[in-house]
């Protein structure tokens, strides 16, 4: 069945909820092919419908959650499943760009003359307006990223010409990119008590039942937000992510070798506690401050001078910046487990947009052959095409993705069977992991405890 798309928001508008049945298979052939199979003509009983990608996808993600070493990455598209009601919800580079926009210019929001003449000044020029006067979006990363290159040349001139006549301009960028940092943090913090996270809580107790002992399910996240701290606390499993477990939580590199076990009393017999993950935060988190002796800690405190957020901003730097601690210890530990033999990695709401998360996984696949790799997004097939309901296969086009997607999708062109290629959103592959078969006990008595809750409150 066709529809006329030209009117309609995006597809995933109309689908609040994660379904498998909305995720595309890439083939071999250059096709997307979608869950379920052709149904059968009744007019033409010769012809032989075409199949789904359903056994296809299920093969391919049993064999993830049993894989010795499971690593999955997930970026902001992930995020964006969590749902506040009547929001505010996960920020998109375009709501950090209106944003800030605002804050700076909280004393004039009719014509955002503050930050607009900084903007042109910085970059040259300004977004054009949309077809309801309002200004588009611009890019935010690259507007702080031009900021900080100028206050670093200022700075260094201001340093040396003892005529220096441009302090009011460094003065100026420099609290603009204080109030957008402080802004961007306050936009990132919208995880709360009545956050909803199904898709958050779900993917975390797929991997639940798996084997204590097989190593530790490796959370990599590039989200700042408390997403998945806050499913797992729900959920009731354990995160390791750097932080002692002392009244003021340190981070030290060193923690991630520990482990939980459980111990009776009357026994010297450790058996490891099932439903434990490490969780490494590539850029930072809202609660994590350093404080002015570089040590870094877990609070939720209001920045100040003594206690500066732990953030990598959105600007070009943040190569460089990645190779401070704690992110270096986080990259590390990313780059070591894609070494690893008969190692899964699965990614979704990750855009390739970051190289030196990038590269890393693309150096993984050219030389770890044992490497599988599940990628999921929501950006590969024009979501006006999904409209067509009928469309058992569309065609890829590369156009519009980024050099490693399409390197990527190329492979799987070229019959790398250790790929699987997903259009689909964070939610939909939460929906489609299969469930690991066989509790042990103490996951039965979860589920039995969980029963009485749901009764409680209903």
């Amino acid at each position: 069945m066709y529809f006329e798309v030209f009117d309609v928001a995006n597809f995933w508008d109309g689908e609040p909820e994660g379904k498998k049945e909305l995720l595309r298979l890439l083939t071999r052939d250059g096709k997307w092919l979608r869950w379920e199979g052709e149904q059968e003509d009744p007019n033409d009983p010769s012809k032989k419908p075409k199949a789904g990608c359903k056994d296809q996808v299920e093969e391919a993600l049993l064999s993830a959650l049993h894989s010795t070493n499971v690593v999955v990455l997930l970026g902001s598209g992930a995020s964006f499943s969590a749902k506040n009601d009547g929001g505010p919800n996960a920020p998109g580079m375009g709501d950090l760009w209106h944003a800030v926009r605002d804050a700076v210019s909280e004393d004039n929001l009719v014509d955002h003359k503050e930050f607009d003449d900084l903007a042109k000044k910085v970059m040259g020029g300004l977004p054009p307006n949309d077809g309801d006067g309002k200004q588009k979006a611009g890019d935010i990363e690259s507007l702080l990223s031009l900021c900080k290159m100028q206050i670093e040349l200022l700075s260094i001139r201001s340093e040396y010409d003892p005529d220096f006549a441009d302090r009011p301009w460094l003065e100026e960028l420099v609290k603009f990119v204080r109030a957008a940092e402080n802004t961007i943090l306050g936009k990132v913090g919208f995880v709360g008590a009545e956050t909803d996270l199904p898709a958050h809580w779900a993917f975390l107790k797929k991997f639940a039942r798996r084997s204590p002992e097989k190593p530790r399910v490796k959370l990599f996240t590039t989200n700042y937000d408390l997403c998945i701290e806050t499913a797992g606390l729900r959920l009731g499993v354990v995160l390791i992510d750097g932080f002692s477990h002392s009244a003021e939580q340190r981070f030290n590199r060193d923690h991630f070798d520990h482990d939980i076990v459980r111990r009776a009393a009357s026994s010297t017999k450790a058996d490891y506690l099932d439903g434990v993950y490490h969780l490494y935060k590539l850029h930072g988190s809202v609660d994590w401050r350093r404080r002015s002796d570089d040590v870094v800690i877990r609070s939720v405190d209001a920045p100040d001078d003594d206690r500066k957020p732990v953030l990598i901003y959105p600007r070009s730097s943040k190569y460089q910046e990645a190779f401070e601690s704690p992110y270096l210890d986080m990259f590390a530990a990313l780059q070591a487990v894609l070494r690893e033999p008969d190692t899964t990695l699965i990614v979704s709401g990750f855009g390739f947009a970051d190289d030196h998360i990038s590269a890393p996984i693309w150096s993984a696949i050219e030389t770890n052959l044992s490497l599988r790799l599940v990628l999921c997004d929501r950006g590969f097939v024009e979501h006006q095409k999904l409209f067509d309901e009928e469309a058992q296969e569309i065609d890829l086009n590369l156009a519009g993705q980024r050099a490693y997607q399409s390197k990527i999708a190329r492979l799987v062109q070229q019959g790398d069977t250790r790929i699987t290629m997903l259009n689909g959103r964070f939610e939909d592959l939460a929906d489609a992991l299969p469930m690991i078969s066989g509790k042990t006990d103490r996951q039965l008595l979860q589920d039995r405890l969980e029963k009485l809750r749901e009764g409680d409150g209903a």
